[in-house]
């Protein structure tokens, strides 16, 4: 696992002991931000379920203005610092936060450009809750860009609340799904 471009590029990341976490991988990485290509750079990214914190220091290694990383857990925190400080991105577009995510999208009201969320895939029924509330989080904009990742044979519904899928992409056995919210909404 690497930082594919920018600043960091190539540089190794570490990732969390254990089965808690599964980093994603070098080739669904390059495919979401090519995806996001005109959208990182001044943005501001949340990473929910940060895990190693791969996908929020490949958006500040491009650039993203500000990244919000999430985890509840103490060693993925610990790793999260520890590749941040490789990267040389250890500075105050950073920030890392050790939380339960359903509880921060309820209580924080900065809002991001980007949001992508990797919940555990063997907690299937944390994937609705994630969705719900991010559907009346203060965290979400009218344009905000959400991607949450799942296993390739999980069902997610094609709106929750406000938001609404507008894309679905497959790599092996994982599918990232993309919302945004409802065009009436906006």
């Amino acid at each position: 696992m690497r930082v594919i471009s920018g600043s960091a590029r190539n540089t190794k990341l570490m990732a969390p002991e254990g089965l808690h976490t599964r980093p994603v991988t070098d080739m669904i990485k390059q495919a979401v931000f090519n995806i996001w290509q005109f959208k990182i750079e001044g943005c501001t990214f949340l990473d929910l379920f940060s895990g190693s914190g791969s996908m929020g220091i490949e958006a500040l290694s491009r650039q993203a203005k500000k990244v919000v990383m999430i985890d509840n857990d103490n060693q993925a925190i610990k790793v999260i610092k520890a590749n941040l400080k490789k990267c040389h991105l250890d500075d105050e577009r950073a920030i890392v936060i050790q939380q339960d995510v359903l509880a921060y999208l309820m209580q924080e009201s900065q809002q991001f450009d980007i949001i992508y969320a990797d919940p555990p895939f063997t907690v299937k029924e944390i994937f609705k809750p994630v969705m719900e509330n991010l559907s009346v989080s203060k965290v979400v904009k009218d344009d905000t860009v959400i991607a949450i990742r799942c296993e390739k044979d999980m069902a997610m519904e094609s709106s929750y609340g406000t938001l609404e899928k507008y894309n679905e992409k497959k790599y092996g056995i994982s599918i990232i799904h993309f919302y945004r919210r409802k065009r009436e909404n906006v």
